[in-house]
């Protein structure tokens, strides 16, 4: 988009915009930098009328509004480019660096995430004697066994059994 001069007409269009369209939508070049001098210059009018000061309030929160709208939106664009590569559109310059950090992080989690094993082992243990058919805490069938064999049992089962020397960890 081609440089264009910040006023409050403007600023309301593209608020409404980023309220309304689910995507980034399109921003003038330096559109924040430009916006907070448009402040700076409504500010040192010095006009102390009613009008001004609200239109003043108007704009700062409009402006707020669609920074975090926009914030949000890098957010998700950043996940679903680490999930996809494809890159966000309607970005503009100021906003390139927090998109790339953000997409960094993602695909540096998700690199530590997928390196792990997908679950957790639990301990096997050897019995020591023969053990009957018994139901486990989380209402499965576990056994029968003999002495010598090995099974993964409940964390709760498998307590009661180290307690009663019925079985030992291996590890």
């Amino acid at each position: 988009m081609a440089e264009e001069t910040i006023t409050f007409e403007l600023i309301r269009r593209i608020h409404m915009d980023e309220q309304r369209i689910p995507s980034l939508t399109k921003l003038p070049q330096n559109f924040f930098q430009s916006v907070l001098d448009y402040l700076s210059q409504k500010k040192q009018l010095e006009i102390d009328d009613r009008k001004n000061v609200l239109e003043l309030r108007s704009i700062e929160n409009m402006v707020q509004n669609i920074f975090d709208r926009r914030e949000r939106k890098i957010l998700n664009y950043a996940i679903i480019a680490a999930r996809t590569g494809l890159p966000p559109e309607n970005l503009v310059e100021e906003e390139k660096p927090f998109y790339k950090s953000v997409l960094s992080l993602i695909k540096a989690r998700r690199s530590e995430l997928f390196k792990m094993p997908a679950k957790e082992s639990k301990p096997e243990v050897v019995f020591k004697e023969d053990v009957p058919e018994f139901v486990g805490i989380d209402e499965k069938t576990y056994g029968p066994f003999k002495k010598g064999d090995k099974a993964v049992l409940p964390e709760e089962n498998m307590k009661i059994f180290l307690e009663r020397e019925i079985v030992e960890e291996t590890f």
